[in-house]
């Protein structure tokens, strides 16, 4: 029989977010926060079409922030190897 692991290997460390990513998710979560307010007691027609744009903003924030994230992961994979 072979002698079992005190503990699971580990996982690679996570990398620490930057400024400019921690203020990408607030302003996101701010947007998102805001649009779904706007969406849920607008009384017009403009507030619920600022409220859409709010969440399209939103959307936009993350999206872009998750392609960020996969290129540097990329961009160190490549130093790596390099």
């Amino acid at each position: 029989m072979r002698p079992r692991q005190a503990h699971p290997p580990r996982r690679p460390a996570l990398r620490r977010l930057s400024e400019p990513d921690v203020a990408t998710i607030s302003g996101g979560a701010a947007c998102l926060i805001a649009g779904v307010v706007l969406l849920v007691l607008a009384s017009s027609f403009l507030s619920m079409i600022v409220g859409a744009c709010l969440l399209g903003l939103a959307g936009i924030a993350f999206v872009s922030l998750v392609f960020l994230m996969v290129g540097e992961s990329e961009d160190r994979g490549h130093r790596k190897g390099a």
